[in-house]
């Protein structure tokens, strides 16, 4: 701020007012490779900053719809994250639709058939896995069931390697094209009309191209996808995604591949982490597989804005068995991670703050 302004005040920010929001109950920043310790280090309670902030709580949900009918379940996130003694275990919600195969939880053939004509079919509608694996999984399996032509489109992959490692053996094509990282379009693009899709670069902040917009697939050409936004205020709006360099470094790979390929993913199921910015209804949860980190299971559950409605319950499906490692001895048994460090110390039985500095 002291050098847009132009200013050397000591004070934080320059002394300008900053605004800052978060939720503590979310997933904290994703350190590679990180501890425990190193992921709580990260979160600004420990920051040089935080002792000169004013901290300002919302009481009010922003996600969940603060309804009558809705109570029950704001009760059961609060305590998902204020209650000691549920941290490492906790039991589902009766009204949460449990199912038991990963069939069950794909069964939505009608709608994958209304979707190709339909552009609200799929609007607000995700399978949401904790592993990135798993969410290939399923969008392979769910755009298997979608009618229509497959198209596949191949990636052009190259590697930028040092001046020293020059003369090295070059990396295999096959090797090029495995490679898979949530940050990146695949190597093989499976691509169906009206399959739903996610951005994975901003493009345009003014057409409301960003990454994380979810988008149904109306065109496909060799160049070029014709695409309209799902949801928010540009819902249905017409756009080209353009196929584009996208490079990414990163420390599981020893060079900085390029990939030429569409900036999209398929995202009839998403991951957590990915949906953290998304308002879902409803929603299904692969509980098949533990939380890795603090905060996933709330982020999950979360998402839905009701869980009960004029139709009767919202449903929400949890696949089982359950692993080994969840301890619960009861069908709908949860084990999941909750980090105490970085929520706020607070009284008992206190409102979770939404909107609390991250």
């Amino acid at each position: 701020m002291n050098d847009i302004w132009n200013t050397n005040n000591p004070r934080v920010f320059g002394g300008i007012p900053v605004v800052l929001g978060g939720d503590f109950p979310q997933i904290l920043p994703v350190i590679l490779h990180g501890t425990r310790q190193a992921t709580v280090l990260a979160c600004i309670r420990h920051a040089s900053i935080w002792a000169n902030l004013h901290i300002r709580k919302l009481k009010t949900s922003i996600c969940v719809i603060a309804s009558d009918a809705n109570q029950f379940f704001l009760t059961f996130l609060k305590d998902l994250v204020t209650n000691p003694l549920l941290h490492a275990n906790h039991q589902l919600l009766r009204y949460i639709l449990h199912v038991s195969t990963v069939d069950q939880l794909c069964d939505s053939q009608q709608l994958l058939n209304n979707a190709v004509n339909n552009h609200q079919a799929l609007i607000g509608r995700a399978i949401l896995a904790f592993r990135n694996d798993t969410v290939n999984d399923f969008n392979d399996v769910l755009v298997d069931r979608m009618p229509g032509e497959e198209i596949c489109f191949e990636a052009a992959n190259h590697v930028e390697v040092p001046e020293d490692a020059a003369r090295a053996e070059p990396f295999a094509v096959a090797y090029l094209q495995c490679i898979s990282l949530a940050s990146i379009s695949p190597s093989c693009l499976r691509l169906k009309i009206g399959a739903p899709i996610i951005l994975l670069r901003n493009l345009s902040l003014r057409e409301g191209l960003c990454n994380g917009t979810r988008m149904r697939l109306l065109g496909i050409r060799r160049t070029c996808l014709q695409v309209a936004i799902m949801g928010e205020k540009l819902d249905g709006k017409i756009c080209l995604l353009p196929r584009i360099k996208l490079t990414i470094s990163d420390d599981d790979i020893p060079f900085i591949l390029e990939r030429t390929q569409f900036p999209v993913h398929l995202c009839l199921a998403i991951s957590v982490n990915k949906s953290q910015t998304q308002s879902l209804q409803p929603v299904g949860i692969d509980l098949s597989t533990c939380t890795f980190t603090h905060g996933q299971l709330y982020v999950a559950l979360s998402r839905v804005e009701f869980v009960t409605g004029r139709k009767g319950p919202r449903k929400m499906w949890a696949p089982g068995p359950f692993p080994a490692l969840h301890r619960s001895k009861t069908w709908g048994g949860v084990s999941f991670l909750v980090f105490p460090a970085p929520v706020p110390a607070q009284a008992p039985a206190p409102p979770i703050p939404r909107m609390g500095p991250h």
